[in-house]
Parts: structure tokens; C-alpha cells; sequence
């Protein structure tokens, strides 16, 4: 089952069996998903080898006939296309500096079944090294960072096997390296014991029975000023 194959089952649990006769003629909503496709390859700028920045603005021109069609699906539908066009980026390696927006908007100037898919390029960005446990995700904007179940560390993470001071995050503002702190369990990365090393921009830090994970992500820079904010020492605590 292809990629467009699953988006397409999931217009269809949208609009039910009105599906192939609301479609029959002009656009369909997996040319949409294709020519949104095309243009985040066109328009994703490679930073580096293990970077992509990729438009998170999107607009959608559609005739008149399409685009009052397209309207009768409702919001539905935009977020089916957005969390398809989010899945592709993702397959790709492709980052967002912000959340997906997808514009829909008539046109008298096209024809129908015509689209104009157009991206906004994203403004100046800081990648940003994060770190995501239990759901939460924790921007690292100072150059040292402490994991720990006790109450001092910056990033307090209360699991099975997790000591009070437990690993460090090292931040040079391009890279990040995980120091182990002579945690009673060790740390892990990506599955392997680590004493000192280098992070990749994706892996799996493993604190005692805690995975946590870690990425460098596209932040805008006012976006990124506004989280850094100076962080304090972690405090001595008595064993």
C-alpha cells in the first residue's frame, strides 16, 4: 500500500461514498498531495547532510468550481492534506522551523482541474537541540545541560534506574556530545553503552529504563530568543 494509497482511504472515511462522484471531475485531493510534494522538493533548502529546512507556508490556488467543491469537506480535509504533506517531510528528513499552514483560495484565473501550489521560505532559523520524554519536549539553549532524577538537574527525569545526576548535555552551538556522569546504570545511545560521545541529530538517549529522544530542530529566531533564557548550576545535593 503506497503513501498516496493510505491518504486516499483516509479522504474516503471523510467523505464516505460520495467520494469518487464528488472527484469525478477537476481536482482530486491526492493531486494535491502530489503537487505539494513537488514543491517541498523544490523548495527544502539541504543546510548540511543531516539537515533539511523545508516551507512550513503553503497556498493552494483552485479555480472557483474546485475550490467550492473542496470547501464542502470542511477542515477535515485541509488537515488530512497537511498531516499528509507532514508525513512526506518526515520520510524525506525534512524540518519545519514552524507548524504546517495550508491556504486554500479561488482563483477566476485557472482553469478547473488547474492548481498553483506556492511555499513561503522560511525566515532566518537556529537549529535548536532538544530533547522529548513522556511527551514533552525540552529545548537545550544553554551549553551544558543535566538529566537526573534528582531535584537539582536542569531536566529532571524520575524512572527506574535513573540516577540523581545521572548524564550532561553539551552544547558548542552547532553540536552536541552526551557525557555519562557515573550513573549507577550507564547511558546509552542508540542502544550502546556511552561514556563520552558525540550526539547524531536523531538518536535515543537511554537513562536506566528512561528513552529519551533527542533531535536538533529548526527554530525561528524570535522563536528561539524568547527560550534563551540563561539556565543555573544544577544544585549540590547531599547523597
Amino acid at each position: 500500500m503506497g503513501f498516496l494509497d493510505n491518504f486516499e482511504r483516509s479522504v474516503e472515511r471523510i467523505v464516505g461514498g460520495s467520494f469518487a462522484k464528488a472527484f469525478a471531475s477537476g481536482v482530486h485531493p491526492t493531486e494535491i498531495v502530489s503537487s505539494l510534494k513537488r514543491e517541498i522538493d523544490a523548495s527544502t533548502h539541504v543546510v548540511s547532510r543531516t539537515r533539511a529546512l523545508a516551507p512550513h507556508d503553503y497556498t493552494v490556488g483552485l479555480s472557483p468550481a474546485d475550490h467550492e467543491r473542496l470547501s464542502r469537506l470542511g477542515p477535515a480535509l485541509t488537515e488530512e492534506i497537511s498531516q499528509a504533506l507532514r508525513d512526506y517531510a518526515s520520510l524525506r528528513g525534512y524540518s519545519f522551523s514552524a507548524p504546517v499552514t495550508l491556504d486554500f483560495h479561488a482563483s477566476a484565473d485557472l482553469s478547473e482541474g488547474i492548481l498553483d501550489i506556492r511555499s513561503k521560505r522560511p525566515g532566518p532559523v537556529v537549529w535548536v537541540p532538544t530533547l522529548t520524554w513522556e511527551g514533552t519536549r525540552y529545548p537545550l539553549v544553554a551549553k551544558s545541560t543535566i538529566l537526573g532524577r534528582g531535584t537539582g538537574a536542569h531536566i529532571h527525569v524520575v524512572a527506574p534506574g535513573v540516577s540523581r545526576h545521572h548524564c550532561e548535555i553539551r552544547w558548542n552551538g552547532k553540536r552536541a556530545e552526551v557525557v555519562d556522569l557515573g550513573a549507577t546504570n550507564g547511558t546509552t545511545l542508540d542502544g550502546a553503552p556511552v561514556s563520552r560521545q558525540a550526539l547524531p541529530d536523531a538518536c535515543t538517549l537511554g537513562l536506566g529504563q528512561a528513552r529519551i529522544l533527542f533531535e536538533v530542530v529548526p527554530q525561528s529566531e524570535s522563536a528561539y530568543h524568547a527560550l534563551a533564557t540563561p539556565q543555573p548550576p544544577p544544585a549540590q545535593e547531599t547523597p
